[in-house]
């Protein structure tokens, strides 16, 4: 059984470590990132109803993601603690559950899907043409909630092993062949038909199925890092336990789905163009933060790997590391979106509406950045230790105080477009305190524990 790719976080140099395994995922990070554009470049050249229409349909992308990082994050968690405790039979076992759990929860989210297509895109602000786009995309958008939450939970748990390389080559084949298939299926080149949003939706999907089979015969026939045995049937224990890790980073997910929800339907008020710019501009700030979910997911398998081998000095250093790495790449960007907002938004849409909206949402939102990567440094440590609570119940609060003033100020005093992302700013900036002090605490209840460590394990 080959190993190779596979790293063994609990030794060497914090920093090295987080760039060696971070790598790979922020190139992972990036042929997502690039998946996106090019789904929302060729769909733009169909005018602003297919932007809206393909906008509003990937809000549910957050939900599935939510249920990943339900199944997935307690599996990294506890796979990553097994692996630093030299228990890769216990390892296993949790990978094979979190694979059956997956599918079952895949099957039922695809179901619902279908079931709700045009009642969610009328809900979310879908009117004339944009319903019926959006309706044709959500459909087969539904079917690719089965695989793309399968192939998040598996990514999730190579992470937990060490490896990040593999995701990463699966990811640089699949993108590869959705940029070959969108403008084939979208515009009817080459003897292709021409199905317009559809086609993108579909293109999305075939890649998808590339990205299982590799996995499927990794998993399966290769046995990468663990052999996967015994009847396949669901281990309640094991499932209790990853859930119980898994729930909390899960629902934090959904709250962020709910918050883009509410966030839509605020919005709405404003036209077809205010929804397109939130889809193009929301799109360009989660490229800025695509290299910092790879620093704080390796942070989460580094802390996870230590935290099960007793090493929790490393465990404060992956924490300072990681943190500063992070803030560093969100400064970065918040001055690109600052200096270039017009060029950002023109690169996917000329119309002037859209434009408009779009330079508001880039130049207000972008100052949240440091707020959001340290949100998203201090979570990811959580998530280590398998506690996940703390971001959950920091990201209710934030929800609820921005619920509450979205949906009362700007009415009350006549308040523009702009104050919504005000609010936004502010909401999150309250949440990342809570979250920080919280830490702060936490990691002072085991300082005890901090000076135990030999200094080999440092």
């Amino acid at each position: 059984m080959k190993t190779t790719a596979r790293i063994d976080l609990t030794k060497g140099s914090i920093p090295k470590l987080l760039l060696r395994l971070s790598g790979p995922i922020a190139f992972s990070m990036l042929m997502f990132t690039l998946y996106l554009m090019v789904d929302l470049y060729f769909v733009g050249r169909l005018g602003p109803d297919a932007v809206a229409a393909v906008s509003i349909s990937g809000n549910a992308f957050f939900v599935i993601l939510g249920l990943s990082f339900v199944i997935g994050i307690g599996g990294m968690a506890l796979i990553a603690q097994a692996f630093g405790r030299r228990d890769y039979e216990e390892a296993g076992k949790v990978y094979k559950q979190s694979l059956i759990f997956a599918i079952l929860v895949g099957i039922a989210a695809t179901l619902v899907g279908l079931s709700i297509a045009r009642p969610y895109i009328d809900f979310f602000g879908g009117t004339g043409q944009s319903l019926e786009w959006g309706v044709e995309y959500f459909r087969v958008f539904s079917i690719s909630f089965f695989f793309v939450l399968i192939l998040h939970v598996i990514g999730a748990c190579y992470r937990g092993m060490g490896d990040t390389k593999t995701p990463m080559i699966i990811m640089v084949l699949s993108t590869i062949l959705n940029i070959i298939l969108d403008p084939l299926l979208i515009f009817g080149l080459l003897g292709f038909p021409r199905l317009g949003v559809r086609g993108a939706a579909i293109a999305s999907l075939l890649s998808q199925l590339v990205s299982i089979g590799i996995y499927a015969y990794m998993i399966f026939i290769k046995g990468q890092h663990l052999k996967i045995k015994g009847p396949w049937q669901l281990d309640l224990s094991i499932i209790k336990k990853s859930l119980a890790i898994g729930l909390p980073a899960g629902l934090t997910y959904f709250l962020l789905a709910l918050n883009m929800l509410i966030t839509y339907r605020v919005v709405s008020v404003f036209g077809t163009a205010a929804l397109a710019s939130i889809g193009i501009g929301f799109r360009i700030i989660q490229s800025v933060y695509m290299p910092v979910v790879a620093v704080t997911s390796a942070m989460a398998a580094i802390v996870g790997q230590n935290y099960g081998a007793g090493h929790y000095v490393r465990i404060q250093k992956t924490l300072r590391a990681g943190w500063t790495i992070s803030s560093g790449v969100m400064i970065t960007g918040a001055i690109l979106c600052w200096l270039f907002p017009g060029f950002l938004i023109g690169i996917f849409s000329n119309d002037k509406d859209v434009l408009h909206y779009g330079v508001i949402y880039l130049t207000i939102m972008s100052l949240g950045n440091v707020f959001v990567g340290t949100i998203m440094a201090m979570s990811s440590v959580f998530q280590g230790l398998g506690k996940t609570y703390p971001s959950f119940y920091a990201a209710v609060f934030d929800n609820a105080l921005f619920a509450a003033l979205v949906f009362t100020l700007p009415g009350l005093f006549g308040w523009g477009i702009q104050s919504v992302w005000w609010i936004k700013l502010a909401t999150a900036g309250i949440e990342m305190l809570i979250i920080v002090e919280w830490l702060r605490r936490y990691f002072r209840g085991i300082s005890s524990y901090l000076d135990e460590t030999p200094e080999g394990m440092r």
